[in-house]
């Protein structure tokens, strides 16, 4: 199948700076806690216009002020990055989504492992992008820029609580910052749900010598009696410290203001949009591709079968949706879309749902950087080649793993395509 709709031909340095957007895979490495590498690609296209402060905005309208470092030919997120992670249960198995605005701003849509789009934090307070002092171009350095913290990082650091998704069989994570202060092991303490109803539990380290824990014993009693919902994540907030600890619970992805654990007005949030997709080697991903569970659960009702996918360089594509069991998946006229766009393994997509069976798409190459759309004339083959000579491809080889806190509330999904390859650097720390 062809596109319905063709593009004018620009030139590959004008393609460059379309593509704006970049992936961020995050690995059970300490080091994506507190700091996070930009991809080599994208600095060579956009290196030159970062500042060593950048904001990044996220879907629930909180700013966030990210201090960037050089280090050698690297560029990294770091001062009050790990605020930013914490405050939004980033974990092992979460994907983000960059998109570049400009003058060191980004836009950022986070993931979580179901490869749905997480659900975010509710805030009735005012975002503040205040700057500790005038920003230059990207500089090595180590020092830390100021404490000053916008809204959203001030609370994640001051709260006293902490997320996780309630996942079968798993017990809920509890990061080291929020155990080390309150929890102690094998030291009960007690769960509340919204009628002040207590159950009794007891924590266990994560991992010996660490800080971090899991709630483990009294747990499955507390989740089964008060019906927790499969993969929702659930806000534990200290309400009080003595004679006993007491959490209370209550649910997280809300869009106005979170629920009670046992509230009868819970319900399920669906203004996430977004899911990814990793393509992995498998010769099956040639020919379809399955559509994220927790996406199917929110919006399949709502799917016929043609969904329409329109990409950035204004091609729309009109993709059959195939039922098997459970599962829904993108597979006719597929392939001539993967083909057309070179998408191989490696590659990632993100998703949005616009409504009524329509999608938009962004195309990340191996690099983790946004592709460039092909250009084509009627005698020309598609291209999507607009690498530099020295672009490094960077591939995670542990896509789509579970992360320790997940959930989503916005329509859209990733994935990637794997290969019998080496991890590159930018996966591996």
């Amino acid at each position: 199948m062809q596109p319905r709709q063709s593009c004018v031909r620009s030139s590959a340095a004008e393609e460059k700076k379309k593509s704006k957007h970049f992936m961020k895979a995050i690995l059970p490495s300490p080091i994506h806690a507190t700091q996070l590498r930009i991809p080599d690609e994208f600095i060579t296209r956009f290196g030159n216009e970062l500042n060593n402060v950048t904001t990044i905005t996220v879907p629930d309208g909180c700013i966030w002020k990210i201090t960037l470092n050089k280090c050698g030919k690297d560029v990294f997120f770091q001062n009050n990055w790990q605020e930013f992670t914490e405050y939004y249960s980033i974990g092992y198995g979460s994907y983000l989504d960059f998109k570049y605005k400009g003058k060191s701003k980004f836009n950022v849509i986070i993931f979580d492992s179901t490869s749905v789009e997480i659900c975010y934090p509710s805030t009735n307070e005012e975002p503040n992008i205040k700057c500790p002092r005038k920003i230059s171009k990207v500089e090595t350095s180590d020092k830390n820029h100021g404490t000053e913290f916008n809204s959203a990082s001030k609370r994640a650091k001051d709260a006293a609580f902490f997320r996780s998704t309630f996942i079968k069989n798993r017990y809920p994570y509890v990061h080291s910052d929020f155990a080390s202060k309150y929890l102690k092991p094998n030291v009960p303490f007690k769960l509340q749900n919204c009628h002040g109803q207590q159950w009794k539990v007891f924590c266990a380290l994560q991992e010996a010598g660490k800080s971090a824990m899991r709630i483990t014993r009294g747990f499955r009693k507390f989740a089964r009696e008060n019906n927790l919902s499969c993969r929702k994540e659930y806000e534990f907030k200290l309400i009080k410290r003595k004679p006993v600890v007491v959490l209370q619970v209550t649910t997280s992805c809300t869009p106005c203001r979170r629920r009670c654990v046992g509230s009868s007005v819970e319900k399920e949030v669906r203004e996430s949009k977004h899911f990814k997709k990793a393509i992995l080697p498998s010769p099956f991903h040639a020919n379809k591709i399955r559509i994220p569970d927790e996406f199917i659960k929110r919006f399949g009702n709502e799917l016929n079968n043609v969904a329409t996918i329109m990409v950035p360089d204004g091609r729309v594509w009109e993709i059959g949706l195939e039922n098997c069991d459970e599962d829904v998946f993108f597979c006719n006229n597929w392939r001539e879309f993967s083909e057309y766009y070179s998408i191989e393994y490696g590659c990632y997509l993100t998703f949005k749902y616009k409504g009524n069976s329509k999608f938009s798409v962004v195309i990340f190459d191996a690099t983790s950087v946004e592709i460039c759309y092909p250009f084509k004339d009627a005698n020309e083959e598609p291209n999507t080649k607009c690498l530099s000579d020295d672009s490094v491809v960077e591939i995670n080889d542990a896509t789509d793993l579970p992360s320790e806190n997940q959930v989503s509330k916005n329509p859209s999904f990733k994935s990637t395509i794997k290969a019998r390859r080496l991890v590159s650097e930018d996966f591996s720390f």
